[in-house]
């Protein structure tokens, strides 16, 4: 455990990847909810040199380095005045999200979040729980073609 940059103990996970995991099973975007997301991105800023990137929506920071996006951080809004506790939630890269969440309950876990679908056409998204009661997200990216 450690404790943030607002002095909450928290234990967080840091994934700086080289390029955004577009393989199956390769850990991808990661997303930080948090209290405070503009104080979360100039914490990581200057722990680790991640550079802000935008802010497509209110209280969603994306984070990257040079040319790319590593994630986002958000604040923790659950619901009506309800908030989630401060955690990392990272991405595992799939190449058919529908055929891994059909395999989810077989293996002893949950569908918490159905598939929806990532702004810009990016591909799509699910959130699953292990039989151990930890989320994850999975990923289905659209896939880069590279021009002739």
């Amino acid at each position: 455990m450690a404790a943030d940059y607002s002095g909450e103990p928290t234990s967080y996970f840091i994934h700086i990847m080289g390029q955004q995991g577009n393989t199956q099973g390769d850990l991808g975007w990661s997303e930080l909810n948090t209290k405070d997301a503009a104080g979360a991105l100039k914490f990581y800023s200057s722990l680790v040199g991640w550079e802000a990137k935008g802010e497509p929506m209110p209280g969603y920071h994306i984070f990257g380095r040079g040319g790319e996006m590593l994630g986002g951080i958000s604040d923790a809004h659950c619901g009506e005045g309800e908030k989630k506790a401060p955690q990392w939630m990272p991405y595992i890269t799939v190449d058919d999200l529908d055929a891994t969440l059909a395999k989810v309950e077989g293996l002893g876990g949950k569908v918490i979040m159905p598939a929806m679908a990532i702004p810009n056409d990016g591909g799509r998204i699910a959130i699953i729980q292990d039989p151990q009661g930890v989320a994850t997200g999975l990923a289905q990216y659209k896939k880069k073609e590279c021009a002739a």
